[in-house]
């Protein structure tokens, strides 16, 4: 099931304490509500009953779905650059849920397992994951296209993600924090070139994807798998 918990949280406009119903765990299979709310980019938003201040809590919880076999370890974006110490912790509890030797077994088979930072983060691989789009071949796009673009200035408070998807283009976005900076169109068919040569990608399909942290970041905060 889906867990809330209610809490008080400062308005970061007028810092009012703000009654707050924070999510720890959603179960999309059964909460079918919660995951189109993540995809609208509403889940977890709220307005200040003092102010009016529309603000996000940032993410931490654990999202399910069995019926599209999807399981991520939801982080804010603050803690990226502790990756390190969050994948195998991800991926301890995962396992101990839906492992081998786990009871839950038979649901893990065959189930996506990551571990994401950031709203941002989670509603990319929702958005990936419903349009065939393999994680790991869009992380090697996403640097191709940046290549292309020449110098550009990567960091944690500046993200680059996928924001949409139609049969012919991909919709990037620069983001810093909810806001967009500039949105950059790439023909679809880039992650048909990549699929059809693996041999010429390999090197950076290795260093986007690790166990659980798939990300074109990962080679600037993650251990080399």
């Amino acid at each position: 099931m889906s867990v809330f918990q209610t809490i008080e949280v400062p308005c970061p406009s007028c810092q009012t304490s703000v009654k707050f119903e924070l999510v720890h765990s959603v179960n999309a299979a059964r909460r079918p509500d919660l995951r189109a709310a993540i995809l609208e980019r509403s889940f977890q938003r709220q307005n200040c009953s003092s102010c009016g201040f529309t603000f996000r809590v940032e993410p931490e919880f654990t999202y399910l779905d069995v019926t599209r076999k999807q399981f991520f370890a939801v982080y804010p974006a603050s803690k990226l650059e502790q990756c390190n110490q969050l994948e195998p912790k991800a991926k301890d509890s995962y396992d101990r849920a839906y492992g081998p030797d786990s009871v839950g077994k038979t649901l893990g088979q065959g189930m996506l397992a990551r571990i994401v930072f950031g709203w941002a983060g989670l509603t990319e691989k929702l958005i990936a994951a419903d349009n065939r789009i393999d994680d790991r071949t869009l992380e090697v796009a996403k640097i191709a296209v940046m290549r292309s673009m020449g110098e550009v200035k990567l960091g944690g408070d500046r993200e680059f993600r996928l924001l949409g998807v139609t049969p012919e283009n991909l919709a990037f976005g620069w983001l810093r924090g909810s806001n967009l900076d500039e949105e950059i169109g790439v023909p679809r068919e880039l992650l048909g070139e990549i699929e059809a040569q693996p041999s010429d990608w390999a090197g950076l399909m290795k260093e986007v994807a690790g166990t659980m942290f798939v990300d074109y970041r990962r080679g600037m905060y993650a251990a080399a798998a």
